[in-house]
């Protein structure tokens, strides 16, 4: 059944072919160094725009001499037709599962995108914190301060440089 699970989950990579006749994937991910060992479940985004869970049976390191690339076998995708129609798709995993690296300064110039697809603004600055960090996002004429936590901020995605945030109404207003 599928869950809509937006908070919470971490962009683990994106699928970029079918590999095999039994419904492998190759995805590509930013760090290769991400510990798969503890990857259980990944969410890919159905048509209906909801985040469905698959588990993972097998992954491994693929060779590419020019990206970091996995192959990954998931339950319930057993036929190559079914593994091209995933070409594309996201692979997001829960947010515990993969260390959330340090991109306080890469993360400047990120496109700021409220649930609805609207775009608020752009990162200008990362403030730290001894709880969580804050962006600083430049609106036209103003700044808005978004803290770093699921209630606002529910995926980073460094392959689109987007921070994706909700419930950030009240943020935006304040003086």
């Amino acid at each position: 059944m599928a869950r809509s699970l937006h908070p919470g989950l971490y962009q683990f990579g994106v699928v970029v072919k079918a590999h095999g006749t039994r419904g492998g994937l190759l995805i590509e991910v930013d760090d290769p160094d991400i510990p798969t060992d503890q990857l259980k479940v990944v969410y890919l985004r159905s048509s209906e725009k909801q985040w469905v869970p698959y588990r993972v049976t097998e992954i491994r390191s693929h060779f590419d001499r020019r990206r970091n690339m996995f192959f990954v076998i998931l339950e319930g995708i057993n036929t190559r037709t079914q593994a091209v129609s995933l070409r594309g798709k996201t692979v997001m995993s829960d947010h515990d599962m993969v260390p959330v690296k340090d991109h306080r300064i890469s993360m400047i110039g990120y496109r700021v995108v409220r649930d609805d697809g609207s775009v608020l603004g752009i990162v200008s600055d990362i403030l730290e914190t001894s709880e969580y960090n804050v962006f600083v996002v430049q609106m036209d004429q103003k700044q808005v301060l978004i803290p770093r936590v699921d209630e606002y901020v529910w995926s980073v995605c460094d392959v689109t440089e987007k921070v994706f945030v909700q419930n950030t109404a009240d943020l935006e207003t304040l003086e």
